[in-house]
């Protein structure tokens, strides 16, 4: 009797332990859970500036190693995009690089960039990637339409400048003036104001108060439009991550 009631407090005990163990462990898991990791496809095809894509994975690997944010990003490069490519992501960034070769490509089927941006998702045009996106540039060669009131204006600047966020870009900016680099990327024009978070903010372009960053939605999903380069030198990893955010629906 003595012998038995032992093994049944033995079994308990184990019981315990076991349901303790999980316990915790469960725990584990649901915070970890709350860094959930954004998912990035960056276009490395025909047309996209190996510099540029080189520069935004070292920023990603910058934000990631320096917890920039909660979440974490995780990417992948393709020089193809259709809607298998981009199954799965959360955010498909267009880097710098030449505009005319990402319209005349026959492996960027710029209708399923449409889809999954419309479905939720992000979509981030850096300097050829914003003027992809946009409405008409310069007045009069169409674009995507990402971002129907938008349209781009070629500067031909090519170094460092200062760009000014605005009352509701300052928290992507971290600040008032960045200085960022720019490679004959676009000024821009919008109808809504409220999407503008930076100008430029010196006479390098000719194109002072104008926007450099604009941020604007399409469909269910939201598109950031850069005419500078945050990943170019002087980086500006945090510029980017907070890009990606936004785009991602991870912040406001």
């Amino acid at each position: 009797m003595v012998k038995r009631k032992m093994v049944i407090f033995g079994s308990l005990i184990i019981f315990l332990i076991i349901f303790f163990y999980s316990t915790d462990n469960f725990v584990i898991s649901s915070k970890a859970n709350n860094n959930s990791n954004v998912e990035v496809l960056i276009y490395n095809g025909t047309g996209a500036m190996e510099s540029s894509v080189d520069g935004i994975a070292d920023c990603l690997n910058d934000s990631n190693n320096k917890n920039m944010s909660s979440h974490k990003f995780v990417y992948a490069t393709t020089s193809v995009i259709n809607s298998t490519t981009l199954s799965g992501y959360n955010v498909l960034i267009m880097p710098g690089g030449e505009a005319l070769d990402y319209f005349d490509n026959n492996e960027i089927d710029n209708a399923s960039i449409k889809q999954f941006v419309s479905e939720g998702n992000g979509y981030i045009g850096i300097c050829a990637g914003a003027y992809a996106a946009s409405n008409y540039i310069n007045g009069d060669s169409p674009g995507w339409g990402l971002t129907p009131d938008v349209n781009t204006s070629i500067e031909s600047y090519e170094g460092v400048l200062t760009i000014s966020a605005t009352s509701s870009g300052t928290k992507l900016l971290n600040g008032t003036l960045t200085d960022i680099y720019m490679d004959t990327g676009p000024a821009m024009t919008t109808n809504n104001n409220q999407n503008v978070m930076a100008t430029f903010a010196d006479n390098n372009t000719g194109y002072v108060g104008y926007p450099a960053i604009i941020e604007d939605t399409y469909g269910n999903g939201r598109v950031v439009l850069s005419g500078p380069h945050p990943e170019m030198n002087p980086q500006n990893p945090q510029l980017l991550t907070n890009m990606l955010l936004w785009a991602s629906k991870e912040i406001t």
